[in-house]
C-alpha cells in the first residue's frame, strides 16, 4: 500500500446526507494533487545498514505496528512522529521528504513498545536515532540535546573512567546554555551526597589504570567517526536511481 501525505490529498464535501440521524455524507471528490519524484536515493538505506544500530532496517515491512504503540505518536498527540514512515523514507532514499523531520525524530523518549511489538524483530528505537544521526552529519538537522547529552556523557566518562556526576551536569548546562538556581543545586548535591551517589572534587573514584585504557578509546571513538563520515562521501548516483 502506498504511503501518501495527507497535505497531497483534496477533500471536496459539498453536502450534508443524514439517514435516521447517522451521518452518512462521506467524502466525495476526493484526489491526490500531481507531483513528479525524482532523486530517490539508496545511499540512505546502505548507510543506515551500515551502523551497528541501524542494521535491522531492511527487516522492515512497514505493517505500522511500532507507529500504534508509540507513546510518542498516540498518548502525547505529536502525530509528525511517525517511525514506520521514518523507515520507509530511509528505505526508499526519499531524502528531501526525510529532512522536513529533521527536528520531530529525536523526540523518541526510548520507551522501546515498538522493538518490544515488532513482530520482525526491528530494533525500531535504534533504527529511529541512527536516521537522526544520518540527519545531523548531513547537515539536515542541528544537534540535538540528546547529542549534546552523549558528548557530555562520553568526555566526562573518559576524564578518570567513572561518571562524576556534578561535572556531568555542569558541562551538559553549558552546552545548553542554561543555569539551575544555586539553591536547586546546592539540594540536589545534599541528596546525592546522602545516597553516596556524589563522586565529584576529593570524593571522586578513579579506574586504575584508566590512562591506557583511555588511548584505546579515544582511537576508537576517531576511527568510528572517521568511518562515519567517510561513508556519507558524495558520489554519482547509479544509473536508475531516479523514481
Amino acid at each position: 500500500m502506498p504511503i501518501v501525505e495527507k497535505s497531497l490529498v483534496e477533500v471536496d464535501r459539498k453536502e450534508h446526507l443524514e439517514v435516521e440521524g447517522i451521518d452518512v455524507s462521506g467524502d466525495w471528490n476526493t484526489f491526490l494533487r500531481s507531483r513528479v519524484q525524482t532523486d530517490l536515493d539508496v545511499r540512505v538505506v546502505d548507510w543506515v545498514k551500515g551502523q551497528p544500530q541501524g542494521e535491522t532496517i531492511s527487516r522492515c515491512w512497514q505493517c505500522g505496528t511500532c507507529t500504534a504503540g508509540c507513546c510518542m505518536h498516540t498518548d502525547y498527540g505529536l502525530t509528525d512522529f511517525n517511525p514506520r514512515y521514518f523507515i520507509y523514507l530511509a528505505q526508499v532514499g526519499y531524502e528531501e521528504e526525510l529532512r522536513r523531520y529533521a527536528s520531530t525524530i529525536w523526540r523518541c523518549v526510548s520507551c522501546n513498545k515498538c522493538v518490544e511489538r515488532c513482530p520482525k524483530g526491528v530494533k525500531v528505537e535504534e533504527v529511529v536515532h541512527t536516521i537522526g544521526t544520518y540527519l545531523t552529519l548531513t547537515g539536515a538537522a542541528a544537534e540535538s540535546p540528546a547529542d549534546r547529552f552523549d558528548r557530555a556523557y562520553t568526555e566526562n566518562l573518559l576524564a578518570r573512567g567513572v561518571l562524576d556526576e556534578a561535572a556531568l551536569f555542569r558541562t551538559y548546562e553549558r552546552l545548553e546554555g542554561r543555569k539551575t538556581p544555586a539553591k536547586k543545586l546546592l539540594s540536589m548535591g545534599l541528596s546525592l551526597l546522602r545516597t553516596g551517589r556524589l563522586h565529584t572534587g576529593p570524593l571522586a573514584h578513579r579506574t586504575r589504570g584508566w590512562r591506557r585504557m583511555r588511548t584505546v578509546l579515544e582511537a576508537q571513538l576517531a576511527e568510528d567517526e572517521r568511518r562515519r563520515k567517510g561513508a556519507l562521501a558524495p558520489a554519482t548516483p547509479a544509473a536508475g536511481g531516479n523514481r
